[in-house]
């Protein structure tokens, strides 16, 4: 196969038709999952459900193939260009009138293999999420930077969109978007708000900012951020007075600190942590975690800006214990440790503790917090 570049026939494949069919016969959302010698599978709430579909006990090599070739056909250039060069791609794949999907693509022991999300048709709003209350302060920020963290799977993007979302709909101002792939569509409400893609209106997501200064936005959102070019572009538009919304790979608030800072050449760093302490406003990290109702809801973390954090991030103790131990000092300025709420919520009979101690920070920690509630 070749795919950059790709102006051949596609393959006689009906993928709306199949991917419908697959969610159909799901009967919920979730990631759909397509590799050789495995039925269509849809992954939802940690439940893997293989999808039967008459005549297709397994996928082939010809038929992943054809997979990929019609999502690629209507993929920007570089998606196929980056699986011929790189092995993998993501992108946005729409159904007109049906669904969008978030895309990965990528080669594996000579065939392919795809995995498709499901994105929303709407923006969801901050209490449809079941946000903290201090997401929504974020969005009162004129300038600096807001960080939304979290491993894969957990929601940042979601969490991202609908900081955007709740922006758009109550300050009048330009927001400018830079994305790799554009997820959620947002149409313009009190806000004007532009979305760009990396490699179809930009050539890279450090481009892409800069030129978002350029253009005059004042509130710009990039979708993650991985090289240095990034994270300094990051620091430079919060110094000169924008409000900067980005996301960054971490299980909390110490492990995605460490990462943005980490993105900066050794020498560079003590000088790029005391400019984070100056510009930070809200660091969250956030995870889905199955409840006892059978829901997965976002349990939060949350470094927001006080004095004393500006001074605690340029002192640079970012290991978990003590940024854990920091934040549940601060709780009355509005701190928010992970396993403080995990604690909460178990006390609440919201969560059960073994899944409070598979998620924690600190294990031990809290289950001795935990001790009072043996037996209960």
């Amino acid at each position: 196969m070749t795919p950059g570049g790709y102006t051949g026939p596609v393959l006689n494949f009906d993928l709306p038709g199949f991917l419908s069919e697959v969610g159909r016969r799901a009967g919920q959302g979730g990631d759909v999952l397509l590799g050789v010698g495995l039925p269509p599978c849809v992954l939802t709430d940690g439940e893997l459900q293989r999808v039967e579909i008459p005549g297709l006990p397994r996928l082939s090599p010809y038929q992943t193939e054809a997979v990929v070739l019609n999502l690629l056909a209507s993929a920007p250039a570089a998606a196929a260009e980056k699986v011929q060069k790189k092995g993998a791609a993501a992108f946005a794949y729409s159904i007109p009138g049906v669904n969008r999907f978030r895309v990965a693509v990528f080669q594996q022991r000579g065939s392919f293999g795809v995995t498709l999300r499901s994105i929303p048709d709407r923006v969801p709003s901050l209490a449809e999420l079941e946000l903290v209350p201090a997401v929504a302060e974020a969005t009162q920020e004129r300038t600096g930077v807001v960080l939304v963290n979290g491993p894969a799977g957990s929601g940042r993007t979601t969490t991202l969109a609908a900081l955007v979302g709740e922006i758009n709909r109550t300050r009048a101002c330009h927001v400018m978007t830079v994305e790799e792939p554009i997820e959620f569509l947002h149409k313009h409400e009190k806000a004007a708000i532009f979305q760009r893609e990396v490699g179809i209106d930009t050539p890279s997501l450090s481009q892409g900012l800069v030129d978002a200064a350029a253009a005059g936005a004042e509130v710009i959102m990039a979708s993650e951020v991985r090289t240095p070019d990034e994270a300094r572009a990051v620091l430079e538009l919060a110094e000169t007075g924008h409000l900067l919304l980005t996301s960054l790979r971490g299980y909390d608030t110490a492990s995605a600190l460490s990462r943005f800072l980490s993105l900066f050449p050794p020498e560079e760093r003590p000088e790029a942590r005391m400019r984070l302490s100056r510009v930070l406003r809200f660091c969250f990290t956030q995870r889905l975690l199955p409840h006892r109702d059978g829901k997965r809801r976002p349990v939060f973390e949350v470094f927001r800006q006080t004095v004393a954090a500006a001074e605690f991030l340029a002192q640079g103790r970012l290991d978990s214990a003590t940024v854990s131990d920091f934040l549940r000092d601060g709780e009355n300025e509005g701190q928010q440790a992970f396993d403080r709420e995990l604690e909460r919520k178990v006390r609440r009979g919201e969560l059960d503790a073994a899944v409070a101690l598979e998620y924690a920070v600190l294990p031990r920690q809290l289950e001795l917090r935990l001790l009072d509630l043996k037996g209960a």
